[in-house]
């Protein structure tokens, strides 16, 4: 049996690694319940819900919180209460109207300076930064409980975990193979996990290919932006605004997410290019590309559709757009439309280096 006092009272886990954090909260959870019945001994609740108006949500308030913390757990002996979106609870400013921040700040604030000794709390959250919560909640978890963060980047390739997970599925994948994977679907680790599920369902036990993986993958809605990154660096503008149309009318703010993998194809193209100046071998280049063979190739071949002074241009220009995509949401369309257009019409090509 673990020592109550060797578990910590207060957890924060954040990120957005949705499959990290998930596992990570459950393999708490469990370590503190040790076996008794989640429906006496868990309780779960929503920041958001928690800052609506009595009766607006129908399902929870601050007040069920409050009687949750300051009741003795029924039936069992300990009790685990875990409060998500962690980031929404804000200490409003003193000239906020807003009854229902305050009352969620100061609550959530004397759980975390006085847990009693049978609970434990666990506050999570999607967020990816420190500056994204409460100062003074965040360092009052850091100073006497246990924070873990799981976020992604653009330049993080869980290459390793997608092996290890496909040999957990009975599926053998080469390093060529997942980048594949990975270069279609993405590196949100539940999206890669859904898929390597799936693809095991058919293939468990195989040696798998990479035409295996294009074949079953293809209804992935990743694999459309897959082809519409290709259309782009073709100069196919037709192709590439029917997908992207249909991405942005499908998915909440997909606008981030299509202009993060415009972004690492163009840093991709222009770095062949630059090999290609400094008269690289073709073998060489490709050799130096980290993905599979047949992937290669076609971004070699892309990267010969432009001129350097034009991926320069391009790069320079997605780079100013960063932050209008981001925080300019509902203009995003039309921005990523107007810069389809520019580059599929040669427009770069004129600017000055």
């Amino acid at each position: 049996m673990i020592s109550e006092n060797n578990l910590h009272k207060l957890c924060l886990i954040y990120g957005n690694q949705k499959l990290l954090v998930d596992e990570t909260v459950d393999s708490i959870i469990k370590e503190r319940l040790e076996g008794r019945p989640y429906e006496w001994a868990l309780e779960r609740f929503y920041s958001d819900e928690l800052l609506k108006n009595k009766g607006e949500s129908g399902k929870q308030n601050i007040e069920d919180l409050l009687i949750s913390y300051e009741t003795l757990p029924m039936l069992t002996d300990r009790k685990v209460i875990r409060i998500d979106n962690f980031e929404l609870v804000k200490k409003p400013s003193k000239n906020s109207g807003n009854n229902n921040q305050h009352l969620l700040y100061e609550t959530v604030e004397k759980i975390i300076n006085n847990p009693p000794d049978n609970m434990w709390f666990i506050f999570t959250s999607a967020a990816t930064r420190e500056q994204d919560f409460s100062k003074p909640l965040f360092q009052s978890i850091k100073k006497s409980g246990l924070i873990k963060k799981f976020t992604a980047y653009e330049n993080s390739i869980p290459l390793n975990w997608v092996i290890q997970k496909g040999d957990a599925k009975g599926l053998p994948l080469s390093a060529n193979t997942a980048r594949l994977l990975i270069d279609i679907v993405g590196i949100d680790l539940m999206d890669l996990e859904h898929e390597l599920e799936k693809i095991s369902l058919y293939l468990s036990g195989e040696s798998i290919t990479e035409e295996m993986i294009k074949e079953h993958i293809r209804g992935h809605k990743h694999f459309s932006v897959f082809r519409m990154t290709d259309a782009l660096s073709r100069k196919e503008l037709l192709p590439a605004l029917e997908i992207l149309n249909q991405q942005l009318q499908m998915t909440p703010r997909e606008h981030v997410r299509i202009f993060s993998l415009i972004i690492s194809q163009f840093r991709r193209l222009l770095s062949i290019h630059s090999m290609l100046e400094q008269f690289y071998k073709e073998s060489e280049i490709l050799n130096k590309i980290p993905l599979p063979l047949f992937l290669s190739k076609q971004v070699l071949a892309q990267a010969r559709n432009f001129s350097s002074i034009e991926l320069q241009n391009i790069y320079r220009e997605i780079a100013k757009l960063d932050l209008r995509i981001k925080f300019q949401s509902s203009l995003a369309p039309l921005i990523l439309q107007d810069l389809f257009q520019r580059i599929c019409s040669g427009h770069f090509k004129n600017l000055p280096g």
